[in-house]
């Protein structure tokens, strides 16, 4: 029996009496540094652009908020609203796409030289021989 009490206070002395005096210290301790524990905030989660901001169908409306936008699709019509973000679309046709006019007119279109001055064109024109042109 003996053994045992001993051993508690043992356990008591060993282990107990360092945080003790680690507590006494800070209670004796002049107020220095306050530790502040601020959480971080998460990121919110980044929403993936919808396929008919590029497309030349789309009519969209934003307002000065994050989540103030109407998007109408003006593939048919009547407009009708896209309610949420689009991903693929079938009717997609991207605002940057030449159309056909564009297409047809590109070969007609002769390259000048901007180097050279009026009175010598037919000089240049006649020496590049149709060079530039498709």
């Amino acid at each position: 029996m003996f053994i045992v009490v001993a051993a508690v206070i043992y356990c008591a002395i060993r282990f107990g009496l360092p945080h003790i005096r680690a507590r006494i210290a800070q209670r004796n301790a002049e107020p220095g540094v306050i530790e502040l524990r601020i959480p971080i905030a998460p990121r919110p989660p980044v929403r993936p652009e919808t396929l008919c901001s590029y497309c030349a169908y789309a009519h969209i409306v934003r307002g000065y908020g994050m989540g103030e936008e109407m998007i109408a699709c003006g593939y048919m019509f009547p407009a009708r609203e896209v309610l949420f973000r689009v991903h693929e679309c079938t009717d997609y046709r991207p605002k940057r796409e030449r159309n056909r006019v564009e297409i047809a007119t590109e070969r007609a279109v002769c390259i000048l030289p901007l180097d050279e001055t009026a009175t010598d064109f037919h000089a240049v024109a006649a020496e590049r021989d149709g060079e530039g042109e498709s």
